[in-house]
């Protein structure tokens, strides 16, 4: 069993970032995919949008039950699952002879298997690092962004060169590679499960709430979770409209050519990656308070919306496009990367986190169906794209504003500790009185010790909350 903060949690990150750049490409490409079946099985917009909206929704709807699964098997075995649904879904693809059935096989089957491998990257990267969390999250979250920029160039040159039947069948044979990588999620001994390096004479002195099991759902209490919640929805139901029509946007709206389509989403990939790795950095420090989980998290909504106000100008040149996909892609990265996983373990701790980024994911997942058939229903009525981007910016605003309520309860970083204390009883002392204060199995000071063994306190990996540490702190006074 590997040690948390040791050399094979880097391999843990780059196996997950490399699954992420396997999912992010095959399911944020959607409005490439999606301008390729547009051509093949001449439905309306509104119709073949299905088909970009369907997989993101299932990829993201599928995470709830991928992180009840990832605490009853383990991660590896269900992101090896993952993998091959994944690929036996485009394998499938390459062989739909219409437009529902390749709804099924692409949207359905090869979501669900990107989902099922999705949550069990950010666990094994979150229950691998106590002291360098949030940059690994980063680093491990940035392979979406590689994926967002290197596939869409892809799928393009295999559908011009092998058409759209190879094209999917060399997409399935890349997403069996995910298999590989989810190979080394070995088992992590977490800060709150480490009886290899606890021995029987210690007893650890954590947060009460780290001892909560893993499939409880205490998290549904808070009302910040639903704020959270609410937020994803709406992000997601505006992102998607410009994300799901894009490239229809570009091509046959603005009359630019495929391959500056192509390379509009390829901006965007480029940009969520280096801002997901920078958000990262920026939080791990807790100096920068302005710009702290939710501070950013707010500002860089806000920011994607805005952007979204250009699509108002009539005369959009290519500069006004990179433009607004720097500005789209910084927005983008704060909903993928490592802002919410901090906001959510700040929320509910390292234990529910399983749970509670799932149930977010599902969240998105309602704004990810919805969002580019609205888009594609309002250029049908409009036979322009116009009103529905507008209606994506006001919708990412709207999602940031509502995040006042939860930012309002954040507890700064500087007032937690990182350090588990662990007391033990195996050194003898004449002196009674510095005996000091027993400690009971569940981590309570129950009274003054009158035992000649003296209690000494050791450090251990883990987050000790501000009541507890306050309480070690009278511990470590009494063992002085």
């Amino acid at each position: 069993m590997e040690k948390p903060d040791g050399c094979w949690a880097w391999m843990v990150v780059i196996a997950a970032s490399c699954i992420r750049i396997i999912v992010y490409g095959n399911s944020y490409t959607s409005g490439i995919v999606y301008y390729v079946i547009l051509d093949v099985f001449q439905k309306s917009r509104a119709e073949t949008s299905w088909v970009a909206s369907v997989i993101t929704a299932a990829t993201f709807a599928t995470c709830p039950i991928s992180g009840l699964l990832v605490n009853r098997f383990g991660m590896r075995k269900v992101a090896l699952v993952g993998g091959i649904v994944s690929s036996s879904g485009l394998m499938a693809s390459s062989f739909a002879e219409s437009l529902p059935l390749m709804t099924v096989c692409y949207g359905v089957i090869t979501g669900v298997g990107c989902g099922l491998t999705f949550i069990p990257g950010s666990v094994a990267v979150a229950r691998y690092f106590t002291k360098r969390r949030n940059i690994a999250m980063g680093l491990a979250s940035a392979g979406g962004g590689v994926g967002s920029f290197a596939f869409p160039p892809i799928i393009n040159y295999l559908n011009d060169k092998y058409s759209w039947r190879g094209m999917f069948m060399i997409l399935s044979g890349i997403s069996l590679n995910m298999c590989v990588f989810a190979l080394l999620y070995r088992p992590v001994s977490t800060p709150n499960n480490n009886d290899d390096e606890v021995s029987d004479n210690e007893q650890p002195i954590t947060d009460k709430n780290s001892q909560r099991k893993k499939n409880e759902w205490t998290f549904l209490k808070l009302s910040d979770f639903y704020i959270l919640g609410i937020n994803n929805v709406l992000f997601q139901l505006g992102a998607t409209i410009i994300y799901g029509h894009l490239g229809a946007c570009v091509i046959r709206q603005l009359h630019f050519d495929k391959v500056f389509a192509s390379l509009l989403y390829s901006i965007i990939g480029i940009t969520i990656m280096f801002f997901k790795i920078i958000q990262g950095f920026v939080i791990q420090n807790p100096r920068w308070k302005l710009l702290q989980p939710y501070q950013q998290y707010m500002l860089w909504y806000i920011v994607g919306g805005l952007s979204a106000f250009i699509f108002l100008f009539k005369n959009i040149n290519h500069a006004g496009l990179v433009v607004f996909a720097l500005l789209f892609g910084s927005s983008y990265a704060a909903c993928g990367g490592s802002l919410i996983p901090a906001i959510l373990i700040d929320m509910s701790g390292v234990d529910q986190f399983t749970l509670a980024y799932g149930i977010i994911l599902f969240g998105q997942a309602i704004g990810m169906l919805f969002g580019p058939f609205i888009a594609g229903l309002l250029f049908d009525t409009l036979r322009a794209y116009d009103a529905a981007f507008v209606l994506a910016g006001v919708l990412m605003i709207l999602s940031a504003g509502i995040m006042i309520f939860p930012c309002r309860n954040y507890r700064t970083a500087d007032k937690k500790s990182d350090v588990t204390f662990v007391v033990t009883y195996n050194e003898p002392t004449n002196d009674v009185e510095a005996g000091g204060n027993i400690v009971s199995e569940d981590g309570d000071v129950i009274g003054p010790n009158n035992s000649p063994i003296r209690p000494i306190l050791k450090k251990r990996n883990g987050a000790v909350s501000e009541p507890d540490t306050a309480e070690v702190e009278q511990l470590l006074e009494s063992t002085s």
